[in-house]
């Protein structure tokens, strides 16, 4: 274990705070150099030496946890600006919460004081529900939004594009290489973005990736949802091989679904309401809390819902659209054949497994032009971080290029999902229509789904604060 420094945490002023090493595993996976003392958590290997690689240094705190990057290896942008600092506002305690009554005033028992914080809550919420209703006739009253000219346009098919494992101070050069192409496209993708790396790195203490973030949601609207790529992304139990919820008690899994919600929430403006469950497998305890919380949309692998629910393509359960990715731009299976060669000895496979190969250009157009002849939805999976060379870029160019030269509607899964409980976007029985500007036609659906997710966890709240207080 690493010293404790001299320096303070900057969240709880501990003076125990350590420095990690972070290091980065050949297949993608991030973590202090101490996670990889017997195997990856992630792809199960022994790592060796000449397969991890530094990627900075960060400051530990042992007292409260949090992480601070002190920092990176050379040629990313962010270490002439040093790590930025993070402020956490002074919160008041439980028993400090009437600080603001004078003394000569304040009850000296506990019960009362109780019985009067519960009043005060149910006035605040009360005052709360009435100033609704007394604006809702001047809200009524506004004028109408100028009217958009709108018009059905027709598609033989649609597209949507799932970039996964979007993580802090991973790769970010990457990342925005390939947002760049959607966005010189012109085409939508949702981002599967990870709130807690390991369990260890909240995606919010990289604060120049969740300003990143908001710029694409403010520079490019519509363009980039922004999902919820589970919690930490790690297996914990082996249903269906791997899973991070699946076979999870409910209770566990609603945990990790708040946890996540909460961080994201705090990262970028608008979270979306699709869920993109780690290692694409779920089970019907994940599609219960997913409903409770107002998802509207659930997309995982089509290998899987083809086996647990028995519908190899997009379906309607549990109150949620289930759009599961059927198209994979890395070819796994080459990868896995590496990986089993270079545990049997084989030099030349484990050089060429260190890396996931991408699929040929030919295999991915093959793939789109039978989706595209049945007029169907193409979920189309990739990750960022194996797009390391121009040659990957050009790839991904090239793919879309041969799609746009079809009539195809390339969305967003939410958009997809809210487009067709809308009712404004359907299926044809040659294809597909879709009422556009989509933006206009979906102008405040995702908002109210979050506001409603909102509303609901703050009585929650409030109604669990009053029966803690009267039940002691």
């Amino acid at each position: 274990m690493s010293e404790s420094s001299n320096s303070a945490c900057e969240r709880c002023q501990s003076d125990s705070v350590a420095p990690e090493h972070i290091v980065e595993h050949d297949c993608g996976h991030v973590a202090p150099s101490d996670a990889f003392t017997d195997r990856c958590v992630k792809c199960g290997r022994e790592p060796a030496d000449d397969t991890l690689r530094s990627v900075g240094t960060a400051a530990h705190c042992h007292a409260c946890g949090h992480r601070t990057v002190t920092g990176l290896e050379s040629g990313d942008p962010t270490v002439a600006e040093g790590p930025a600092p993070v402020t956490f506002p002074k919160l008041p305690s439980p028993d400090d919460h009437w600080a603001w009554v004078p003394e000569r005033l304040l009850p000296q028992s506990g019960a009362t004081r109780q019985v009067l914080t519960s009043i005060l809550v149910v006035m605040v919420l009360i005052a709360g529900i009435a100033g609704a209703v007394s604006v809702t006739p001047f809200l009524e009253g506004e004028p109408e939004p100028v009217a958009v000219d709108q018009s059905w346009e027709e598609y033989d098919s649609v597209v949507i594009f799932r970039n996964d494992d979007i993580q802090p101070w991973y790769l970010s050069d990457e990342l925005r290489a390939v947002n760049d192409v959607f966005i010189d496209e012109e085409v939508p993708v949702t981002l599967g973005i990870i709130p807690m790396v390991e369990g260890e790195a909240p995606l919010t203490d990289d604060e120049q990736t969740c300003e990143y973030l908001r710029s694409l949601e403010a520079d490019y609207p519509g363009q980039f949802e922004m999902a919820l790529h589970g919690y930490t992304h790690q297996p914990v139990t082996d249903f269906y091989g791997a899973s991070e919820f699946g076979d999870l008690p409910a209770d566990e899994q609603r945990e990790r679904l708040a946890a996540g919600e909460e961080i994201l929430a705090d990262c970028v403006e608008s979270p979306s309401s699709t869920f993109i469950p780690p290692m694409n497998t779920y089970d019907e305890d994940t599609v219960d809390a997913l409903a409770d919380a107002n998802y509207t949309t659930v997309s995982g692998g089509e290998w899987f819902t083809a086996d647990y629910y028995d519908e190899p393509g997009r379906f309607d359960e549990g109150g949620l659209l289930h759009v599961p990715e059927n198209t994979a731009m890395e070819n796994w299976s080459a990868y896995a054949d590496e990986g089993a060669a270079a545990d049997s000895g084989d030099t030349e496979s484990a050089e060429n497994a260190t890396d996931v190969p991408l699929e040929n250009l030919e295999t991915l157009t093959d793939q789109f032009d039978a989706s595209h002849a049945d007029n169907d939805v193409q979920v189309v999976m990739f990750h960022y971080q194996y797009f390391t060379t121009d040659e990957d870029l050009e790839l991904l160019e090239s793919l879309i290029e041969h799609m746009n030269g079809e009539d195809v509607a390339f969305l967003t899964l939410e958009q997809f999902s809210l487009g067709l409980e809308e009712g404004v976007v359907e299926e044809t029985d040659d294809g597909w229509r879709v009422l556009e500007p989509l933006s206009d036609s979906l102008e405040g659906s995702s908002t109210e789904v979050a506001a409603d997710a909102r509303t609901q966890s703050i009585v929650t709240d409030a109604i669990g604060a009053i029966l803690r207080g009267v039940s002691r």
